[in-house]
């Protein structure tokens, strides 16, 4: 501390001391303490209760709005404003929880025995006794935020009466104002924030000032003070949202890579011209700002309401003494990325729904019908709706509890809402389509097809035509190579050449009949053998196989909507190749099943050496952080740490809780690439067995399957596996378990020692490793007779991604397209798994690929282009 500061301190402790304020203690808690500036610039003296606040339980007593106080002056013409003094002060603490109040200073350890400043439930038990104490006048001309009061009359009589009714309440309570800060029988008053007078609310000059004076934010935090002073005053200003626009994507924390936002609140900020503009036109907004009339629930209201494609502006207007429509206050605030994609009628009633939520406490049940003013036709029906959607039928429900009458003007005249929406950066912003009940899309598909549809029409008009494509034929002759060198190979006839009695066409029309045979409506696109038998009915040139070949395979058209004909591509490949039991572990879940003794999952744990399984019943799926106890409790006491773990994606699975265990297990996690579950097919089978189990042992109700799971369990690891040729209990413990009541058998002479039984475990180890490689060469051969290798993927290659697994949105899969893309290979995980470089658009979708799922791009875009 400075010297100014431990003499502060030693006055402070001096004198509070002296009033019984503040006592000695030998408390275990001690909070620091430190000083902040005054307005005079002296030092107020602030204790650190953070740590207290964090363990202390809240008090519900409820805190008055600002907004709210505010908005209930209605039409006073004299204010007074009165500031206590040292309020809190008047409270004690309970004896026994004095020490829980304890500070430490340079002078000592001591505790409040008064409630002090800086303890979590301070203002609402201080709001609770002021409230006891002037609950006859709240509401009445007097309204009350802590230790500020204000007290309003329409005339000077009443307003004294008032003023002295409440000076003697605070006496009785022995309460008492600070003079220096009072205000008394004012036609205008600054309180909380607000210019107060009769015509209404403006902002307080000296808040104004501050912010005229404020300078460039250079870091995170600094944004932060300025956009949260500002937001204070965002009902003054037209088009908040918009403005700040710039300024709040720089508080955006999504993002990784080259995209990440910045986090830390001392980082920099990557300050803009667009940043620097926003930055100076809101300041500009807070010298301009309007004066907000008072709201008068006595008088109707009317609402200007107006949507774009980016935000939303509403604004709440009244008549005043001469007719004139007043502003009461804005409202503007940005669409969401999810909200930006709804049709611009959508968008208009969501403008009005927030308005209504916005100013609900002036229009609902006031009795006096309001009107609604939107430059939207189609609203006109929203209190009689047909055929929406559960979304759209809730904000029906809501629009039902007011009386209003929704009115249609243009949007040039709708000057104040469609300004809070239309921002001059927004510009660049195309114009969803208006007028009627089809959405933009629905008017986007209409136009798109019609448009091609006469494009092609015309195309084939063209092309069909006798004149036109006759002449542009002979024209192209002129020139051709192969006229040029072998003319006796052909025969002009009517000015046309034939070879062979087939139409023989330059390389200049080749490709437009290429079109003509397979893209065009009349050939729909047909495959390599058709489109030459098509072709070759009528036409020839050298090289036309290879042409057609090359044109069929490279169209986009039918990679996208014609699915792989032939085997799967991608051959088998090993998962896992363990040299001992249960070091690598796969597991997945079977359900939901009939409830069975409170059970509907089943966890099965299968380990991929000696093919022992374990099974765990389920009350339901768990979290990460369960499935991480079950596997401590049922596994790892068992057999100890893994090395490798396979599995699906399941959320359980994918979650970093879950990573991160494994990783204190020392364990690698496997996740089977997206839509492919053959990649855990170990327990795919296992789980087969399980379920002929129960199937074969559940009664009727099949709601015992639980009591079977034992069993099921016992014989599964008793069982000689065919890829081991052994049973799972003998490959784990080295003997056979007895499922029955032994029979006799054959018995040695010798009985085993612990050495040769070691020397038999390795044994019996190495003949399971050899036995799990023959095996997988018989399972590849047999799977590979299935499927081919396909054509080779590297990284850079682009590729067509399979939409078998992916919802597209479209109204009928049967006409979706088949795959989409093409999508870049970002990387070559193993000689079958692709990772790729998705869109945003496709939402969270794991990038990673089996190559069954791909197919080779196989067009003329250029491999730079993405």
């Amino acid at each position: 501390m400075s010297v100014q500061e431990k003499e502060e301190l030693r006055k402070y402790i001096d004198k509070n001391l002296a009033r019984g304020f503040i006592k000695p203690s030998n408390s275990p808690l001690g909070a620091p303490v430190l000083f902040r500036r005054k307005k005079d610039n002296s030092l107020r003296l602030c204790i650190d209760y953070r740590n207290l606040n964090a363990i202390t339980k809240d008090n519900k007593y409820p805190m008055p709005l600002v907004k709210d106080l505010i908005t209930v002056l209605k039409k006073g013409s004299i204010f007074t404003k009165l500031d206590l003094i040292e309020a809190y002060h008047k409270l004690r603490i309970k004896p026994e929880d004095t020490w829980k109040t304890a500070f430490s200073c340079a002078f000592g350890h001591f505790e409040y025995k008064i409630l002090p400043f800086g303890l979590k439930n301070g203002s609402g038990c201080f709001m609770q006794l002021i409230n006891e104490i002037l609950h006859p006048l709240l509401y009445r001309g007097v309204f009350i935020f802590l230790d500020d009061i204000l007290i309003v009359s329409e005339d000077k009589e009443k307003h004294v009466k008032l003023v002295r009714e409440v000076l003697q309440r605070l006496r009785e309570a022995k309460l008492y104002a600070k003079l220096s800060k009072c205000e008394f029988n004012k036609t205008q008053i600054d309180f909380l924030g607000y210019r107060i007078s009769p015509e209404g609310l403006a902002m307080d000059p000296a808040k104004v000032s501050d912010v005229k004076e404020w300078g460039v934010p250079q870091t995170r935090r600094q944004l932060q003070s300025f956009l949260g002073f500002a937001n204070f005053y965002r009902s003054f200003i037209k088009g908040f949202a918009q403005i700040t626009a710039p300024l709040t994507e720089l508080l955006k924390t999504k993002g990784k890579g080259e995209t990440a936002k910045v986090k830390a609140p001392g980082a920099k900020l990557g300050w803009t011209p667009e940043c620097q503009k926003a930055f100076e036109t809101l300041k500009e907004c807070f010298t301009e700002g309007p004066i907000l009339k008072h709201p008068d629930i006595r008088s109707p209201f009317i609402i200007h309401c107006d949507a774009s494609d980016c935000a939303y502006g509403a604004v709440l207007l009244q008549k005043d003494q001469n007719g004139n429509l007043k502003p009461c206050g804005y409202l503007s605030r940005k669409f969401s990325e999810t909200e930006k994609c709804w049709p611009i009628w959508e968008k208009e009633a969501l403008a009005i729904l927030k308005a209504l939520e916005c100013w609900r406490h002036f229009l609902e049940g006031s009795g006096i019908p309001f009107e609604i003013w939107s430059d939207h036709k189609n609203l006109q029906y929203l209190k009689s709706p047909r055929k929406l959607s559960p979304k759209q039928i809730r904000w029906a429900q809501y629009f039902s509890r007011f009386d209003f009458q929704l009115k249609f003007f243009q949007g040039k005249q709708n000057v104040l809402a469609d300004a809070l929406s239309r921002m001059p950066q927004h510009g660049g912003i195309t114009t969803a389509k208006e007028g009627t009940i089809f959405s933009d899309k629905q008017w986007g598909l209409a136009v798109r097809t019609r448009a091609q549809t006469q494009k092609e029409n015309t195309a084939i008009v063209e092309l069909d035509g006798e004149d036109n494509w006759g002449n542009e034929l002979k024209q192209s002759y002129d020139g051709d190579q192969l006229i040029a060198s072998n003319a006796e190979k052909g025969e002009q006839k009517g000015g046309f050449w034939f070879v062979n009695k087939k139409l023989y066409i330059p390389a200049t029309l080749r490709i437009k009949i290429l079109h003509r045979f397979h893209n065009n409506q009349s050939a729909g696109h047909t495959g390599i053998t058709k489109t030459t038998k098509a072709i070759a009915k009528h036409c020839w040139w050298p090289g036309m196989r290879k042409d057609i070949k090359n044109h069929v395979v490279q169209c986009d058209d039918c990679a996208r909507n014609k699915s792989r004909g032939g085997k799967p591509m991608g051959l088998l490949q090993t998962v896992a190749e363990p040299t001992r039991p249960w070091e690598c572990v796969a597991m997945d879940f079977v359900g939901e099943l009939p409830v069975s003794k409170g059970h509907r999952y089943i966890s099965t744990v299968l380990d991929l050496f000696s093919k022992q399984a374990h099974f765990i019943a389920l009350t339901k799926l768990p979290s990460a952080e369960k499935l991480a106890e079950l596997y401590i409790n049922h596994i790892y006491k068992l057999h100890g740490c893994p090395s490798r773990v396979v599995s699906d994606r399941g959320v359980q699975f994918t979650a970093k809780f879950w990573e991160k265990f494994l990783e204190m297990l020392g364990a690698e996690r496997s996740l089977s690439s997206a839509f492919h579950p053959m990649t855990n097919g170990a327990v795919e089978r296992t789980q087969q067995t399980l379920g002929q189990f129960l199937r074969m042992y559940s009664n009727m109700r099949q709601n015992d399957w639980s009591r079977w799971l034992a069993f099921a369990e016992l014989a599964f690891n008793s069982t000689i596996h065919s890829a081991t040729n052994k049973t799972p209990f003998e490959v784990v413990y080295g003997y056979e378990i007895q499922p029955l009541p032994q029979l006799p058998r054959w018995t040695e002479n010798e009985e085993t020692e612990a050495g040769k039984w070691k020397t038999q475990m390795l044994e019996c180890w190495s003949q399971v490793t050899a036995s799990l490689k023959e095996a997988h060469k018989k399972y590849k051969a047999f799977a590979d007779r299935k499927r081919v290798e396909g054509d080779k993927l590297d990284k850079g290659d682009l590729v067509w991604l399979s939409t078998q697994n992916i919802k597209l949105g479209l109204p009928s899969r049967k006409l979706g397209p088949k795959y989409i893309g093409p999508f870049r290979i970002q990387g070559v995980i193993n000689e079958v798994t692709f990772q790729l470089a998705l869109p945003k658009s496709l939402g969270k979708i794991h990038p990673v690929f089996h190559r069954s799922l791909l197919k080779k791009y196989m067009g003329t875009l250029d491999k730079m282009d993405t």
